[in-house]
């Protein structure tokens, strides 16, 4: 009986077919490594983008926080006088200042309201330059009664 092995591939035939997919399984592997390279790159510049903006957002957050406590702090004085009022820095290295003004204002009929004062407070962030990182400012007009 003869056997016929002409549908088989030879084991020649197969090393061939092997040796010429060998080289763009290599290239294939390349390719695959300088995609997740570029993807990798992409997403860290996306977290430290968005480790930058938490950041800022929490400082602005913390520096409105001792703006709005030192609005509130002098608002709430009994007596208000002119004069500048600075504030020592926060364990945060927030630091605040504040300054009242007496104001003329005048109403609809010319009548003069006495005893309105203006204040303005400012709080940034000092990190070391000359220039604040963050600055806000927040003024408010406040009526009183018992001040000169």
């Amino acid at each position: 009986m003869k056997t016929c092995f002409a549908s088989s591939p030879t084991l020649t035939g197969m090393r061939a077919a092997a040796a010429a997919g060998g080289g763009f399984a290599l290239l294939e592997i390349l390719m695959a490594m300088a995609l997740f390279s570029m993807v990798a790159v992409g997403m860290t510049k996306a977290l430290d983008q968005i480790a930058q903006t938490t950041k800022r957002s929490r400082q602005e957050a913390q520096v409105l926080r001792v703006l709005e406590s030192v609005l509130a702090e002098v608002a709430h004085q009994p007596e208000l006088k002119p004069r500048a009022i600075s504030f020592p820095q926060t364990a945060d290295g927030i630091d605040a200042a504040a300054r009242i003004e007496k104001v003329r204002l005048v109403s609809q009929d010319k009548v003069e309201l006495d005893k309105m004062f203006l204040i303005q407070a400012e709080a940034w962030l000092a990190e070391g330059s000359s220039k604040p990182a963050l600055k806000r400012r927040m003024e408010t007009y406040v009526y009183s009664p018992s001040s000169p």
